[in-house]
Order: C-alpha cells, then structure tokens, then sequence
C-alpha cells in the first residue's frame, strides 16, 4: 500500500463518522435540503436537475411551447455548456449563447399554493421562460435567485421551461472583466442545483426573493455568547399572499443533533401582506462552533395559521463570536469564542477538470474534506461566492470561510456596473448571513483601482445588511478605501515595518509567482507532468516565505507581511489549493497543493505538517516527499511531519534520526507559530528500493509512509476518490476516479523525465456513465497520464445499482472494479411530455467559437544597457535587469518620483511591430504611455495614459517604420505606496535596411 493511499484510508476513518452523520441532510447540498424536508406537508422541494435539453449556440422560438426540440441533447444539471479538455487555458473554453429546456407537471392540488423556481447558479446572464412567457432576466454567475411562476404554471398538463443563458463578455456584469484578461475561466451553463419548491401562500421567504435590508427569510445573530449562556436573536420574515389578515403564531425552535430542544419561542401577529418576527432565545450551556469541533444546532421555525401548520423551514446554525482584536483590545491575531485561533488557509477556484465550474455538491464537499484533512481550518472563496454546498460542508466539517465578492483587476465607472456589485454585495451577505462558516466578508474588487467613494458606499451597504459586531469588511490595506474597511491584507511596508499597527491584519494571498514557469522545475508552480523536482522546489521556497523571507528569489514577496514571522498577523492564505486555468494564459496555473483533478502534490503533506499532531482534527502524521527514482534528486530526503520525532529507513537501515525541537532551527518562525518545517535527510549516496519513514509520539510510532522505487510498467489501478460519500442514484451525482500505471507492487509510475506519459482507455458501464466519453476533444475515455496518472468523472444515473469502470492501455494488464449507488431520498418532479433526447455528443461543428489571428512577432531587439537613459537624479540602479531575459530580477527606479520616464537609444533605425512590458507587481496598476521617434526629437505616441495591471504581460502589436528612439513614461501606480517596477523589457522589430 503506498503512502498515499495510506493516508486516504486514514482520512476517511477519522473523517467518515464526523462528515457522513445525517447523511439526509448535508452530504449532498440541495438534494440534502430536499430529503430533509419529506415528512413536511407544507413545503414540497421537488429536484429538477435532470431531463434538461441542452442546444449549445442561439435559436430563435426556443422558448415557445411549440418549438421543436427533438435534435436536442439529454443532459443533466449541473451543467457546463461545453465540456473542456484539462489544460484550457487562453480563452479557448466556449463563450456564447445555450438553451436549456425542462418539461414537468404539477398535480391540481398545487393551484392554491404558492409555486417558485429556485437557481443555484446560472453563468453568466440568462432570461427564464415558462410556457413561452418570461418570467425572469438575471444577471451574474455567482449568486442565485428565486422566480415566482404561481400565475403562469399549469395543472396537469407539460409545462415548459426554458433558459437562455449568455456567456459572452460582459464588462456591467461583475467581475466585468473579458475572458481573454480574466485569470481564471467563465464557464457557461446552469451549474448548480435547480429546484421547485411548492408552499402555502402563507409562508416563509427567501432572503434572495425578498430583498429586504437586514432582513427576508431567517436572521440569526448571537448578541452575546459565553461557554454558560448564548443570547440569539432570530428575525423571521413572513409572507401573506392570501390578501386577508390572518392571525398567525410563529413558533422557533433551536434543537441539537439529537433533535433535543434546547430553547424555544413562541410569538403570534396579526399579518396582512407581510411581517418580521423578532425573537430572543436562550441556550444554556451551549456547545460553540469552532473549526475544531464545528457543532451545529438548527432551527425548525413552524408558522401555524390559526391552529394548522402552514409553513416549516429548517435552518442549520452554529453558536459562536469572532474578534479581530484581543478581550484588551490589541490587534494581534484572530479570536473565536475569546480564544487566539491562527488561520491556516487556502485560496480555491471552484473549477474541475472536463466539468468546469459544473460540479456535483458530493464534489464540492470532497473538496472542503480535502482542505480540511490537508492542514487546513480556513479556506478563501477567491475570487466569488462558491457553491451553497461547498459551505454547507465548510460549516459541517470546520472550515472558516472568506466570502468574496465577484471581482479581479477591473472597475468600471458605469453607473450599471456599479449598481450590480452593490446588489451581489447585499445578495451575498443575504444568502450566507447565518453561516457559522463565514467569519469574513471581502465586500471589495479584487487587485481593482476602486475609487474611495465606492469603498465607502460598499462598506455602508455591508453593516447595513449585517447591522452588529460580527461583521467584518476586508480589503488591501494601501487600497483607496482603507480608512473604511475592518480588517486589512498585507499590513506591512516594503521595508518590513508595520504601517499601522492597531489594524487586524491577514494575508490574503502566498506562495506562488505569477510568471514562474513549471518547466523549468524551480519555481513556485509544479506539476505532476514534470518531475519530482519541481514539486519539491515548490516546497522549499513557500517554507522560505512561511519563515519570514520577503525576497521573490527565496519564494516570498514583500506583501506577504513575512507570514508566520509576523507577530500579530491573524493568519494566511495560500495561493492556491487547487490548480486551476486562465482565459489570459493558455499555461496552466500550477500553483495549487493540488492537481485540477484534486490529486495531491508533495506541497499538500508539507501544510499538512503545519497542524498539531496532538489535535484529534488533524492528527499525527509523516510523508516522504521522494519517489525514490532519480539518483540526481534522492541521494537527499525530504519528509514532512508533525510529530515529535522522524526516523528514515532505506531498505530497512536507519539512515537519520531527528526530533522536531531540533529541526525547528531550519525555520524557527514557522515552528513558533506551531508548524512543523520540513525535514532534510542527506545520505551517503542514492540507493533504489524502499524508503520508510516513521513519525513518533510518546515514544511510539504513530504515522509511517513507504516510498519504493517503481520497476517497469506492469497493470493498471483505479482509485475510486470518494472520500467515503456514498454516490446517490440521483441523475446527476458524480464520483471521481483516479486510474494509476503501477509496476507489479502496484508501485505508481512516476515521471523520471518531463512528459513522459501512458495511453489509456477508460469505459463505464451500469447505472453510471463517463463524463466526456463520447467528446474524444477533451480526452475523457482516451486519454493521456501525467505522472502516470489518470483521472475520469462518473455520472450516476436514476436507478440504484453497480457501475463498471474498466481501463486498459497497450502493453499493460487491464484493470476493473465496481461501485454501487444507493437510491435517492428526495421527490422528483414529474415529467412533462417531450422528444427522447440523445445523450451530448459532440461534432465537428460550431462548437468551438472562431477566435482572432494572433500577430507572429519578430524576434526581440537586442537592447544593452549602455542603450538606456534613466531618470536623473536618485541612486544608482541595476539597469540590465530590464534586459536580462530574468523575471526573477527586477528594476526599480533610484528616485521614486512620478512620473518616471526611460529612454531607449535604438542606434539604427528600426520598423517597429511592437513591445511587452512584464511590470514588477501583479496585483499593482501602472499608467503608462509610449512614444516614438526617428529623431529624438518630435515624438509620436503609440500609447498615451494606458492603465493596465501587472498581469497584463502580453505583447502588443502595432507598426511604425524607421524608429530609432523609444520613449517609456509611468506616470501612476496604484495602491497608495506601491513604486514603479519592471521586470522584463521587450520590443519587437527588424532594421530598416533588412525589411524585406
């Protein structure tokens, strides 16, 4: 058994009791919220993710009764409107127009209630018909919304719905910014759960369809939590849609686990149109949320008209207090219940490999598993807020959450833009108010020049919705707006000096470099496709940012507010814990613990190591960062541990002995703060075979990994990744596996040289299907391994049973093993009358959108630095680094005055095709302007005041004949405090008098 299939097993052993208990109604998001409401008669949630049919590109009529879908695909929700193969970035993912269409029924019984449709998550915009009437127009991918149909559905006969959702660039919808800048990707489609919900006319809203300030729906706070007594406040909105008052008892009560009650209250009113209740409960003795032991109690609020029940809702809660400053007062970390709790956390994208953004809620609590067995206690919703389901895991199993508001590197001034990012700010807070999870609201544009008005007004509108003590803004402390926001990122001068030592403080974002490039395998991005290397490189310079350093060579950077170093920083968050893909860069951002296929990097063990062994959370545990296979690399180990001692072994000798008190010295911040730097065995020479580590506690052995060297390819594995979440034959849920290229001790093959790589054919059969088995595009059922690993997603289907997953490759034993279903708990509507779809299959067609010519640019004009006239004044600088080819240097000017101008002296006269600046900061903006010249003395611009962030590195294309002096002018850069900074300096040309 290798050791990470060592691990897997542990986790799920001491995870599966904590994360699986009620199964009906958490482990699979709104299905869980369906199943848990069956006994109810007063709300009926019905499931419409599947029958869907799907046409990917626009059709006029689509939403008309009469339309004739029967070429149409079958499809299920979530969806992506078109699948993609792995590494999609650079703007190749579909951006257009698809059309879904769901035909259901609705008993008579249903025609004095009150009928609404339910959307998790639709990208990006998209009007709603029903019946060919619409009914709705939303715009934004990130949030849901509720659409009442009561006056336009029918009874006992098809209803049709219909969608027509747009992905295209959409600067008024936020993030706003086009797909081709963007760095992470808009997938299109409806992909999250959608549902139909059936209530009385009196009844309980939703806080997303009310709309309401502070309230709508349920509000729950905790004016006042100690260990012996809880105060909790619940508003409860109520709706009268009968159009008479009626007399009307509400009846709230808190109950435990064991469906104990453990307070109660009891209010009546008389309500007309609409009314909130407030109520004041107490629990005694209360058990608190806290990441360690995240307990949820719930709600169930009963709204009786007279004496009949006509309405019941049950809402999860968790009971606890947050601070950002000690009980004196200090700004020195964060605080839960009182207590000092230092956030170890992770930044997550929530997309997938093939499926995008369109994942399964088993998947999504997959992943919240993973960051939380991975050392982890916190997790940065970058850069929007993420699934329903992925925080009701994150409230199930303890992981605190930083809520973001849609945005990256863009604002824009129209009064339409920012009306929306107001409107998501309030919808957001609204949707996730009572979340225990979420301690943090980033009610800001991520890395965007915003204007201090609009700051101010964001801030407002947030404690407007969230009107008490624990609401907390965040946004980078030298942005516009920092005046206004409750806690800042990266308080810390460029000189390590604290700028402001009574603001709270984390940092947002660590350990990775924008520009670092995993094929050369010394960077912060590595991946599996290359070597063991590179993942271990990655893993030396983020300890080297972990302990302080605030050199970009060593791993860290100045704004990183030098992390565990840092005496009273709350606490961070890596970037990131998946890799995902770009719409701006078609390399593949490397920078997770993870894969995108969520399969572990040796980085993923190294923040495992910063938990304590002693918390039964996290555990004890070991890792050999090695796959014992390159004589070049393994003649020296690396291991990460938490214990209090490690011993390797190579072919059973003791080859090193070292306690973690004495290792501490390699990273002495990282060990103060509680982590565990990793440790480093040299031996006396590289051996093959099997490396053994064993981590002690107490004198005992505790935790033991098991490396060996791979022999020659032999047969295949598959590993089925369910992290102990059993697949619910629901139509739409989904299972990952992994198919693993193994010698005969089922040792994995790993990559020795970059690239190398194994065909594999992968095919499902039963009561499931291969996602992407019939698009051979994205490789789904042929494929390729990366470190001799494969990766497919099953879909289940309706019916309960086995499904057969089978995988073959040339020269190698075939592998094949079986996994059931179990039969889903929840109501499914009931079907309306339609054509029998085919299941999506791709063609040779429109799918792929048509994309620009790119301009083939000449080579670099070679520039040395005697070529370069700098500003006068200030102190000597390394000019050759503008020049160097070397994004690991970096030029700065010796006076930090605006603007700054250089001056490149060509020599000879050049057609000029165009130039790339690769400036010194991602997250910072530069205004800057280019001028030309064939005499140095009239200039012509080429660009004047253009304002770009530091991630916008590509080249730009023009023509300009017989150029001989080139003018660069900065004349901003954004936040407050931030300096120019280059990093690189190219320009594009031929000589005149070799043009051809």
């Amino acid at each position: 058994m290798t050791s990470r299939l060592i691990f897997f097993v542990l986790s799920i052993c001491s995870l599966q009791s904590a994360f699986c208990q009620n199964k009906g109604r958490n482990v699979k998001g709104t299905t869980a919220r369906i199943a848990q409401n069956q006994s109810d008669p007063t709300r009926k949630v019905f499931n419409l993710n599947t029958n869907w049919a799907f046409f990917r590109g626009d059709v006029k009529g689509a939403e008309s009764l009469k339309f004739n879908d029967d070429k149409w695909f079958s499809v299920a929700v979530p969806h992506s409107m078109r699948l993609e193969k792995k590494h999609n970035g650079g703007a190749q993912i579909y951006q257009g127009v698809g059309w879904y269409r769901r035909y259901f029924k609705v008993d008579q019984w249903a025609s004095r209630k009150r009928i609404t449709l339910n959307f998790e998550g639709v990208q990006k915009n998209c009007e709603v018909f029903l019946n060919g009437e619409k009914v709705a127009t939303h715009y934004g991918g990130y949030l849901g919304f509720v659409v009442d149909i009561t006056a336009v559905v029918k009874f006992d006969r098809t209803n049709v719905l219909a969608l027509r959702v747009v992905n295209t660039n959409d600067p008024l919808t936020p993030p706003g910014k086009e797909l081709d800048r963007l760095d992470f990707n808009y997938y299109g489609g409806i992909y999250r759960d959608v549902s139909l919900i059936i209530t009385n006319k009196l009844y309980i809203s939703d806080p997303l369809e009310a709309n309401k300030i502070a309230g709508g729906g349920l509000f729950i706070t905790y004016p006042k939590v100690q260990k012996e007594k809880a105060e909790i406040n619940i508003k409860t909105h109520l709706v009268n849609g009968i159009g008479i008052s009626d007399s009307v008892t509400l009846v709230s009560s808190i109950r435990d686990r064991n469906e104990k009650e453990v307070a109660r209250s009891v209010t009546k009113g008389l309500v007309k149109a609409e009314m909130e209740f407030d109520q004041n409960l107490v629990v005694l003795q209360p058990k608190l949320w806290h990441p360690d032991h995240p307990y949820q109690y719930h709600v169930v609020s009963q709204v009786y008209k007279g004496k009949k029940l006509s309405d019941e809702k049950i809402t999860l809660m968790g009971i606890r207090s947050i601070a950002f400053r000690s009980p004196e007062g200090k700004s020195d970390g964060f605080y839960m219940n009182g207590e000092k709790l230092y956030l170890r956390g992770a930044n997550r994208h929530q997309n997938y490999q093939f499926i995008g953004d369109a994942a399964a809620n088993s998947m999504q609590y997959r992943d919240a598993m993973q960051l939380k067995k991975g050392g982890f206690n916190a997790v940065r919703a970058a850069h929007y807020p993420q699934s329903p389901a992925f925080l009701d895991a994150c409230d199930k199993i303890g992981l605190l959450v930083i809520e973001c508001e849609p945005g990256w590197q863009l604002f824009n001034k129209d009064s339409v833009f920012i009306k929306r990012t107001y409107q998501q700010v309030r919808e957001m807070i609204r949707r996730d108010r009572n979340r225990p999870s979420v301690f943090l609201w980033e009610t800001s544009l991520n890395e965007s020049p915003t204007p201090d008005s609009w700051a101010k007004e964001v801030v407002r509108i947030a404690h407007e919705e969230m009107p008490n003590n624990q609401m907390f803004t965040a946004d980078d402390f030298f942005a516009k707006g920092r005046k206004y926001y409750d806690v800042s990122y990266k308080v810390i001068n460029e000189d390590g000096t604290d700028p402001n030592p009574e603001m709270p403080s984390l940092t947002r974002e660590w350990g990775d470099t924008w520009m670092a490039d995993p094929q050369k395998e010394n960077g912060l991005r590595a991946s599996r496709m290359y070597t063991a290397k590179g993942l271990l490189a990655q893993c030396v310079l983020r300890q080297n940012a972990l302990n302080g350093t605030m050199l970009e060579e060593e791993g860290g950077y100045w704004d990183h507010a030098k992390l565990d170093a840092n005496k009273r920083i709350g606490g961070y968050f890596l970037w990131s814990y998946n890799d995902y893909t770009r719409g701006s860069d078609v390399i593949t951002a490397f920078s997770g613990v993870v894969d995108i296929d969520r399969y572990e990097k040796f980085g993923y063990y190294q923040l495992q190591a910063m938990q304590d062994a002693r918390n039964p959370v996290y555990g004890p545990m070991v890792f050999i960062a090695s796959y014992n296979s390159r004589p070049d690399l393994d003649s020296t180990i690396t291991v990460f541990s938490n214990c209090d001692q490690v011993k390797l072994y190579r072919n059973n000798q003791l080859i090193g002995d070292m306690t973690r008190k004495d290792n501490a010295v390699t990273a002495p911040f990282v060990a103060a703060k509680g982590g565990s730097p990793y440790y480093t065995f040299k031996t006396s020479g590289y051996e093959p075979g099997e490396l053994k580590a064993e981590g002690i506690m107490d004198g005992k052995v505790v935790a033991k990994s098991v490396v060996k060297t791979p022999g020659k390819p032999d047969h295949l594995e598959i590993e089925i990744a369910d992290w102990g979440i059993k697949p619910v034959a629901d139509g739409s849920d989904m299972i990952p596996v992994y198919i693993k290229v193994c010698d005969k001790d089922g040792t994995v093959i790993t990559n020795t040289k970059a690239l190398q790589s194994f065909k594999i054919n992968l095919q499902v059969t039963g009561e499931g299907a291969l996602i992407g088995a019939a698009i051979p595009r994205i490789e789904a059922a042929v494929q390729y391994t990366e470190g001799g690993i494969g990766y497919g997603i099953i879909q289940t289907s309706e019916k309960a049973g086995n499904i057969i997953i089978t995988a073959g490759s040339s020269g190698l034993k075939s592998a094949s093993t079986t996994m059931s279903t179990i039969p889903y708990a929840g109501r499914f509507l009931q079907d309306g009358i339609h054509a029998k779809w085919k299941f999506e299959k791709e063609t040779e067609d429109s799918s792929v959108l048509p994309t620009d010519a790119v301009d083939v640019l000449p080579p670099p004009i070679k520039v040395t630095p005697e070529m370069i006239r700098e500003p006068l004044g200030g102190l000597p600088t390394k000019i050759e680094n503008l020049i160097d080819d070397n994004l690991s240097t970096i030029w700065m000017p010796g006076k930090n005055q605006l603007p700054t101008e250089l001056v490149i002296n060509l020599g000879d006269s050049y057609t000029l095709k165009g130039s790339r600046i690769i400036w010194g900061k991602d997250s910072d903006w530069y205004t800057y302007s280019i001028a030309l010249s064939t005499n140095g003395i009239n200039w012509q611009n080429v660009i004047t005041n253009k304002k770009v962030s530091g991630q916008e590195y590509k080249p730009l294309s023009y023509n300009y004949e017989n150029v001989r002096q080139i003018k660069i002018t900065i004349s901003e850069v954004q936040p407050e405090k931030s300096k120019v900074a280059i990093k690189d300096l190219q320009f594009y040309g031929v000589k005149t008098n070799e043009k051809r």
